[in-house]
């Protein structure tokens, strides 16, 4: 009898191990979301600020890609072909604005979970969503470049996504 109630005792332990360790990882999952993405409503005037106070960081450099009117990204010039920068950026940074729902997206991926693997990242959700992986970027080629404007797209109805490193 002694014997089933310890069986009892580790059933219920190891269950309440697995519960605790679950939430944990659930609090873990949610604490990296607040600190890594932003959304809000805003207007316009305030979204287009927000733009040009991220592109001034860049001045007069061009994208690495370039989309065109069918919105296809393609490389402007081979990633192979930039030098290598003693400045290794931490982040892939996204800023999204959507005006049908005047909503702007701030999306901060730190490169360690980039190289986890290849996973679809959808910034704004629907057909007008923009979805990185589109952009077949080598992670480790973007690394190695250092700092810099990845695309600066302007879609047909309005919408405007900035993609950069840092």
């Amino acid at each position: 009898m002694a014997s089933k109630k310890t069986w009892i005792w580790i059933l219920v332990s190891v269950l309440g191990l697995g519960v605790a360790l679950l939430l944990v990882v659930a609090g873990a999952g949610i604490y990296f979301v607040s600190q890594h993405v932003s959304t809000g409503r805003t207007t316009t005037t305030d979204a287009l600020q927000a733009f040009e106070t991220e592109r001034a960081h860049f001045k007069d450099q061009r994208p690495l890609l370039e989309v065109d009117n069918l919105q296809k990204p393609r490389i402007a010039r081979p990633l192979a072909d930039y030098p290598t920068s003693a400045i290794r950026p931490e982040d892939l940074c996204v800023l999204a604005w959507n005006p049908e729902d005047e909503r702007v997206v701030r999306v901060s991926l730190p490169f360690w979970l980039l190289k986890l693997g290849h996973r679809k990242v959808d910034v704004m959700d629907g057909s007008n969503g923009f979805d990185l992986d589109r952009l077949n970027l080598d992670i480790n080629e973007l690394e190695r470049i250092g700092p810099v404007l990845v695309v600066d797209m302007q879609g047909p109805t309005g919408q405007r996504v900035l993609v950069w490193t840092k």
